[in-house]
């Protein structure tokens, strides 16, 4: 079984990314970056993004570019302080609030802090995101 399949399926995916859309845009830090470019549908592009990363179909990438447009999306921006974990801290709520699976949360879990991690590498103004990066695949723990 999939991780997007322990966790629920796409509709999982989009009650765990409007959870968290909601949880950033209250952040005092986080609502300025989730505000300022706001597209209508961000929540369903992110519980797209992550589906695919979890397991489910390539919807992302056949739609919307795969990882690397996503990694363009967010860099350069010039993060700052605690903006990673906030918005670890935003995620891990979240799934807490829509995804029943504890085992699921986890893996989850671990792969946002992955995530963070990657994307904060090409937050400086200077950052050079590479012309390909394949799609992440994040499964269960074994």
């Amino acid at each position: 079984m999939s991780l997007f399949e322990a966790a629920g399926g796409a509709p999982a995916m989009l009650a765990l990314a409007g959870d968290f859309h909601e949880r950033c845009l209250a952040d005092p830090v986080l609502e300025h970056p989730f505000s300022n470019r706001l597209n209508p549908d961000h929540v369903r592009h992110l519980a797209e993004y992550w589906g695919e990363v979890f397991g489910g179909p390539p919807v992302f990438s056949t739609e919307h570019g795969g990882h690397i447009a996503m990694l363009r999306l967010h860099a350069n921006q010039g993060a700052y302080g605690d903006i990673g974990d906030r918005f670890i801290a935003c995620f891990d709520a979240a799934a807490e609030a829509t995804i029943a699976d504890p085992a699921a949360r986890r893996a989850m879990s671990a792969y946002i802090r992955h995530a963070t991690a990657e994307v904060m590498s090409y937050s400086p103004r200077d950052a050079v995101v590479p012309p390909t990066a394949p799609m992440p695949r994040w499964d269960l723990a074994p």
